[in-house]
């Protein structure tokens, strides 16, 4: 019985673990920036820059593939925050880091940019 237990255990932190395992990190192609979207107040988006650009491939395997998003927090995020600002009003294409992390909303998250 106590075997049984601990196999249960097992399968369902394996089964709940595996989740994460789907998405992955790593570097989109390029693409422009389409819309920027800041909630304000709602949850589980405070504090968080939602946009949309539109790569040929994203690595993170979250829910809408062209939908990313940025906590505007530590300074590395601001700094990231204010090249994504540049490349929309340049209309330069970006290419973007992914961490693998994908927001409740299907978003991926990035912690990179590089604009073209």
């Amino acid at each position: 019985m106590r075997q049984r237990a601990s196999a249960l255990v097992v399968l369902i932190v394996l089964f709940m673990s595996a989740g994460s395992a789907w998405a992955s990190s790593g570097w989109s192609d390029y693409g422009l920036i389409g819309e920027f979207n800041q909630q304000g107040g709602v949850t589980p988006g405070n504090e968080m820059l939602f946009f949309q650009v539109a790569p040929t491939s994203n690595p993170s395997g979250c829910a809408t593939p062209n939908s990313y998003y940025l906590p505007v927090v530590t300074d590395l995020q601001k700094r990231l925050f204010v090249m994504l600002l540049t490349a929309k009003t340049s209309g330069k294409r970006v290419r973007l880091y992914v961490t693998g992390t994908c927001h409740v909303w299907g978003y991926s998250e990035i912690q990179g940019a590089i604009i073209e």
